[in-house]
């Protein structure tokens, strides 16, 4: 939970859940070990065949839980002999010198830049750093984290907490004043997927409940998932989405389009895309029929492991949003954006500071229903 957050397009963030069964931000491990596969397969190891990667990583798991037992303590509670993928980040390392010592050093970068490239969910990475980890197992996992990223973690209480802060409309915010004249903006799920299994939809309909007191409905809430077929079976359960929440999915490539057709699908009054991070151009394919918000931005994170973000792909889709009556946000140009064939080298390294962009991308827009609803409350 955060009561001020840095993400720009929000005041707060809240999770009742946290964790996620994973997504193309934060692959299972059967894919990012074939991705390991076909890296070295094409780069002709010498040696290497398809299903090295799962082999080595296995025998590695059971020397790794072999020095465990070894120890007085043992392997604590919350340690896992699985094939998980929080257990490949912790032991690249160790696999990158195993396949260094078998196969060669140019094999052992490849592992390495292979599983940090395929990892680029921040909240699965600070749940890594919080968490469990076989390599330190004296660190206790942060009680306010799931043990592992994978594991499903309910926080009861947490939206109750959330609704009781206090409402912002007509308070200016100085470091976000495209925020100003709207209540509270509430990010639900920046640290997990509270949609990855329909087992916990009890459990959120009495976290929603917080959303409906009086306390809670002075804030809008902005519920993000990359589940949204299983968002809409949600609403259906519930009778739609009450007037202050906005139902939200993630688009990252034309692979992932088809989560806008569910989202379409949520009986809810406003409905946001998080086109975050951008890996190509949607502006040609994206239909925003039912949408009222585009949050678009480059992807953030050390510069070897990240795409690029042309700058062009923001201006096509604030073009299309124009057409189309959509409010647009452009959140940052990330590590590596590019203009007009050329790479930008910016102080900012997220690329979040708008002054450093070029002034017609200068855009941060909120939803209209957003104002309507500061106006008239429960009542929109």
């Amino acid at each position: 939970m955060a009561l001020n957050t840095g993400i720009q397009w929000c005041d707060s963030s809240t999770n009742p859940v946290m964790g996620c069964l994973g997504c193309e931000l934060y692959p299972t491990p059967h894919k990012i070990l074939a991705a390991i596969d076909r890296a070295c397969l094409h780069a002709r190891i010498n040696g290497w065949t398809s299903g090295t990667a799962r082999t080595l990583f296995g025998e590695l798991l059971d020397e790794v839980w072999s020095e465990l037992e070894a120890t007085d303590a043992g392997p604590g509670e919350g340690h896992q002999k699985k094939l998980t993928t929080t257990n490949i980040r912790h032991l690249r390392k160790r696999l990158k010198h195993r396949v260094t010592e078998l196969f060669s050093v140019k094999a052992g970068r490849l592992v390495e830049a292979t599983i940090n490239r395929s990892m680029k969910c921040y909240a699965a990475q600070l749940h890594a750093n919080r968490g469990y980890d076989l390599l330190n197992p004296e660190r206790e996992a942060n009680v306010g984290y799931a043990p592992t990223f994978e594991e499903i973690t309910l926080f009861p209480g947490r939206t109750k907490v959330a609704a009781q802060w206090s409402d912002l409309t007509g308070t200016d915010r100085l470091e976000k004043p495209w925020l100003n004249g709207l209540p509270r903006l509430i990010f639900v799920s920046d640290m997990g997927d509270a949609f990855s299994r329909k087992k916990d939809f009890g459990f959120l309909r009495t976290e929603m409940a917080a959303f409906q007191t009086p306390e809670g409905q002075q804030h809008l809430w902005l519920w993000l998932t990359k589940r949204p077929k299983i968002m809409r079976e949600f609403a259906d359960s519930i009778g739609g989405f009450p007037a202050n929440v906005c139902a939200m999915t993630t688009v990252t490539s034309p692979k992932t389009l088809k989560r806008i057709d569910a989202l379409r699908e949520v009986n809810a009054s406003v409905r946001g895309l998080s086109l975050e991070p951008l890996w190509g151009s949607l502006a040609d394919e994206i239909d925003l029929t039912g949408i009222d918000w585009v949050i678009v931005g480059g992807e953030s994170g050390a510069k070897a492991n990240v795409e690029l973000f042309a700058i062009e792909w923001a201006m096509k889709l604030l073009n299309r949003c124009r057409e189309e009556g959509v409010a647009f946000f452009l959140k940052q140009l990330g590590r590596r954006p590019t203009y007009q064939g050329k790479e930008l080298k910016l102080r900012q390294l997220h690329g979040g500071d708008w002054a450093e962009w070029p002034a017609d991308i200068r855009v941060r827009e909120m939803p209209q229903y957003f104002y309507n609803y500061a106006a008239v409350g429960a009542s929109v």
